[in-house]
């Protein structure tokens, strides 16, 4: 769950919407080695399904009782997590081993930015052999599979900074963004822009209200709640002066 606290209570994403938008942006952009890809249609699956392993966690929605309102994902126990990772790789393991690879890719990239500790190092160590098993089981050479994990990265970072409003998340090397909130839109400026022109988009996402007493109440409070979708617009990254500005974080 990708959670934005405010005054008006909490602002909640589920991570399967998060990934699904990921994939929609990607679907639009026009790069040729994208648009050319020999397993286009299986990379944006992946893509789209990366944060599959979130479901289960997501439909039961953990408590953060320092703010009374659902836990952050950025925020969930370390265990809980490995749990995420494992099911999200052989969910698409048996019928999808291409999909299942870049999944298990992508959390071998978050687990390598823990690698001091052993726990994680052994996870991380795990989740690489078992990558490399579906990349043989779909056909795919190990170091061609992994090259497709920049395109995973892409559309995640860049999801994830339209949900959580913080463009510091697009840390990848050759892209900027900025964040503006707009009447109706959260305008999302971007360098470089590869796509036909100004693209809309939307996310699904609910508000909460007030405090919550516990997990039942939350989890009651979320069912109940209604989906509103956000417009996200893509459009050029705006420079102004002698450089472009540097990146904002949008507050909720």
């Amino acid at each position: 769950m990708i959670v934005r606290p405010g005054g008006w209570g909490f602002r909640v994403v589920r991570q399967a919407d998060h990934a699904r938008l990921a994939g929609r942006m990607l679907a639009l952009f026009r790069l040729p080695e994208l648009l050319e890809h020999p397993r286009r249609e299986e990379l944006l699956r992946a893509v789209a399904e990366h944060d599959n392993g979130w479901w289960e966690e997501d439909a039961a929605p953990r408590l953060d009782p320092g703010s009374g309102g659902p836990l952050d994902f950025r925020a969930i126990p370390d265990p809980v997590r490995r749990s995420i990772w494992r099911r999200g790789v052989e969910r698409y393991a048996a019928l999808e081993p291409f999909v299942a690879a870049l999944v298990a890719g992508h959390y071998l990239r978050l687990a390598r930015r823990v690698l001091d500790d052993p726990d994680h190092a052994e996870e991380a160590a795990a989740l690489a052999a078992r990558r490399d098993e579906l990349f043989e089981a779909a056909g795919v050479e190990r170091a061609t599979g992994i090259e497709d994990d920049r395109w995973l990265a892409l559309g995640d970072a860049l999801s994830l900074a339209a949900s959580t409003g913080d463009p510091g998340f697009l840390q990848l090397p050759g892209w900027r963004a900025e964040l503006h909130e707009t009447p109706g839109a959260l305008e999302m400026r971007l360098d470089p822009l590869p796509l036909a022109g100004a693209t809309r988009f939307e996310l699904d996402q609910r508000t909460l209200s007030g405090r919550f007493a516990d997990a039942v109440a939350l989890g009651r409070a979320l069912a109940t709640a209604p989906t509103r979708r956000a417009a996200i617009r893509l459009v050029p990254f705006a420079v102004r002066g002698s450089s472009a500005e540097s990146c904002q974080r949008v507050e909720a």
